[in-house]
């Protein structure tokens, strides 16, 4: 047997392949959850190892060497599928486990859409238990992808997302879409709002690393009317937007009827009765063991934008 790759390890495969796809170091460092600095020294440990250069480095950019694009369009591929033969394994092994593991957004109020879906499941299937755990939205999207939960649940906005990665969802829960804003701004009088009547209106977004999906969400609904949102600085989190939305005098906030809104006399929730919106259930493809398709055959949303 060949152990020229021995001390080559698969994190350092999957970093160099991000800095690939990235162009960069910086920009692979947001998606990988790592330092600049740790993304430069893992590749640079792989070089070594290897006894390669896989990229060429300016000030400015990097590209891959003739070697670095050989290795890429091998290994990818081979990363890939590695990945989902240890996704099928794991739901073969997991196939007489009776339990889902389900992961929520910690910054939804599980009680207005969840909990009456467990209750009706388990009168439908009460052989599979539930097992619920909270996150942040992006780590829900890795966890889900890693098998580390068989459905996760986040708003709607976030299939952009979830299709990017080959991930599948269903609506779980659906209910007019809202704005919130501060009780002194002029809108905050009216107790409902149509889409027509907030277009030129300031908005604050969720301001992802990867994706605005947020922001990909309003524009894509201001589209029919030919106008693009304005928008303000926005939140690196729901916690974020939880607990500083009220600087925010001037500025609108798109939500759903889920969302854990800030304990907040000052602010106001206004419905939009044109536009709908609330939470989807996402699943891996490759992870479809029959516990997960029970689950997702039971979600019936009393309404959809579909």
């Amino acid at each position: 047997m060949d152990f020229t790759l021995a001390p080559v390890t698969i994190q350092q495969i999957i970093v160099f392949l991000r800095v690939a796809e990235c162009g960069g170091f910086a920009k692979a460092s947001g998606y990988l959850n790592m330092t600049q600095s740790a993304v430069s020294k893992s590749v640079a440990r792989l070089e070594r190892d290897l006894g390669v250069t896989l990229f060429i480095r300016t000030t400015r950019e990097i590209h891959l060497t003739k070697v670095g694009q050989l290795l890429y369009d091998e290994w990818n591929d081979e990363i890939k599928a590695l990945h989902n033969s240890y996704i099928k394994a794991a739901s073969i092994q997991n196939q007489e486990d009776k339990k889902l593991h389900i992961g929520i957004m910690n910054t939804a109020r599980p009680e207005l859409y969840l909990w009456e879906i467990e209750e009706e499941f388990a009168k439908s299937h009460p052989e599979i238990k539930l097992s619920f755990a909270s996150a942040y939205m992006t780590d829900l999207e890795e966890d889900l992808l890693e098998g580390r939960y068989d459905l996760i649940m986040v708003p709607d906005f976030e299939h952009y997302v979830l299709e990017d990665l080959g991930l599948c969802w269903k609506w779980a829960a659906c209910s007019h879409a809202n704005v919130m804003m501060n009780q002194t701004h002029p809108l905050a009088k009216n107790t409902t709002q149509k889409m027509a009547d907030i277009l030129y209106e300031n908005f604050a977004t969720l301001e992802q690393k990867q994706r605005q999906t947020h922001r990909e969400d309003l524009e894509e609904r201001m589209a029919p009317y030919h106008v693009k949102p304005t928008i303000v600085p926005g939140y690196r989190n729901a916690y974020e937007i939880k607990y500083l939305f009220r600087k925010q005098e001037n500025a609108l906030l798109f939500i759903d009827e889920y969302f854990d809104c800030p304990d907040n006399p000052d602010l106001v929730k206004i419905p939009v009765v044109d536009q709908m919106n609330g939470v989807i259930c996402a699943w891996n493809p490759n992870n479809l063991k029959p516990q997960i398709q029970k689950f997702i055959d039971e979600l019936r949303p009393t309404r959809s934008r579909e």
